[in-house]
């Protein structure tokens, strides 16, 4: 866990929270519609994404979507089909319901547990929502995980710098899970964060993405 990117790193890879919509990024537990053009036999209507951000296709299997646009994720189911499959085929995807529009906080926080995300929320703002950390929480360690492009990757980022406005104050992304306090995410993760330079940006693997 020390190995979590911080700093600038860390907020390499934060954008902001799209509006439900077209950019809006698929989670894990939502439900999607997904129509192959003339293959009846190859759509679905509610398939729901896995906790590992995935979904199940027939012929193809499982397709990582979390993270990624309802556009993206039906270019990668297209591309997977094209091949073997099909001919250029034709994936047009509609998320039925946003379940996953929420947040998890965990770890050395007033009121851990899952919160709903409407607009957009800052990790100062999440931390809030649990009634703010506990006492003896360490500031300095708030561990970000999230599914990205089907990975499940983590940051660690400096609430007490935030607080001072020495550090900008990252989107928090709906599906993300916030844990606050090192040895709390070493128990939750297992110490599976892979080894980075310090200088690396972006969030960084846990257990090679599974």
């Amino acid at each position: 866990m020390e190995d979590a990117p911080r700093g600038d790193a860390a907020y390499a890879i934060v954008t902001a929270l799209p509006e439900v919509g077209i950019d809006y990024r698929i989670a894990p537990d939502d439900v999607l519609r997904i129509q192959v053009y003339h293959e009846p036999g190859l759509s679905l209507e509610d398939a729901q994404v896995s906790a590992s951000g995935m979904v199940r296709m027939p012929l193809i299997g499982d397709v990582p979507v979390a993270g990624l646009s309802a556009g993206d994720a039906a270019d990668a189911i297209a591309a997977r089909l094209g091949e073997r499959y099909l001919v250029s085929p034709q994936v047009t995807l509609f998320v039925k319901k946003a379940v996953g529009r929420r947040v998890t906080l965990d770890g050395e926080v007033r009121e851990p547990g899952l919160y709903p995300v409407e607009g957009r929320l800052t990790l100062s703002q999440a931390v809030a929502l649990g009634k703010g950390p506990t006492r003896l929480a360490s500031l300095s360690q708030i561990v970000v995980i999230r599914q990205i492009e089907g990975e499940r990757q983590a940051a660690m980022f400096d609430l007490g710098a935030i607080r001072k406005g020495e550090a900008p104050d990252p989107e928090i992304l709906p599906g993300d899970s916030i844990i606050i306090g090192l040895s709390r995410a070493k128990a939750i993760i297992g110490g599976g964060l892979i080894a980075l330079p310090a200088l690396a940006t972006g969030f960084i693997a846990l257990d090679g993405g599974r």
